[in-house]
C-alpha cells in the first residue's frame, strides 16, 4: 500500500526545490497519471514566483484550494482585468477556497514560502493561449515586478 503524505520532510524537499526553480514553485502531484479523473497536488510558492492571471475554461474545471503553510495573497478577475476579490489564504484566514470553471485568477506568496494543496477534476490539460490573461505581462515579460507590486496592493 502507497499512502502519500504531506510531513516535515516533504515540505522541506519542496520548498528547496521552489527556492531552486527559477520559476521559484515547486509542486508534487497525488494522481499518479496526469490522466487521472480527480489532480490532486501540492504546490509551493517563493516570495517573487509570478503566476499569470489565468482561468480553465473547461465547463467541469473548477478548484478546490486549501492552505498548507504560509500566506498565499489571492486575486480575483473579471475579464477586463478588473480585481473583483483580494484575500489572504492561510491557516489564519481564509483556509480554504473553491472556484468554478472560468474564473480569472493569480496567487503570490506574501511569505517567504507558502504550500497549498489543489484538487480539480482531471485529465491535466495544458493550458491553451487563450486562458491566460492578456490584460497582464507573460511570464518572464518585462513588466511582471510591477504587476506582483500592483497585486499586493
Amino acid at each position: 500500500m502507497n499512502i502519500q503524505k504531506i510531513c516535515p520532510k516533504q515540505k522541506e524537499k519542496l520548498i528547496g526545490q521552489a527556492q531552486s526553480n527559477p520559476r521559484l514553485r515547486s509542486h508534487h502531484n497525488f494522481h499518479p497519471k496526469l490522466d487521472d479523473p480527480i489532480n490532486r497536488l501540492c504546490i509551493t510558492l517563493s516570495k517573487g514566483t509570478y503566476i499569470l492571471p489565468h482561468q480553465h475554461t473547461h465547463s467541469s474545471k473548477w478548484e478546490l484550494i486549501l492552505a498548507l503553510q504560509g500566506k498565499i495573497g489571492v486575486l480575483l478577475y473579471d475579464q477586463d482585468g478588473i480585481v473583483v476579490d483580494h484575500f489572504e489564504l492561510s491557516q489564519e484566514q481564509v483556509s480554504a477556497f473553491e472556484m468554478p470553471p472560468s474564473t480569472w485568477h493569480s496567487l503570490y506568496a506574501i511569505t517567504d514560502t507558502a504550500m497549498f494543496f489543489e484538487v480539480k477534476p482531471g485529465p491535466f490539460m495544458p493550458s491553451q493561449p487563450h486562458e491566460f490573461a492578456t490584460w497582464s505581462p507573460a511570464e518572464g515579460q518585462q513588466g511582471v515586478d510591477k504587476f506582483l507590486s500592483w497585486s499586493k496592493q
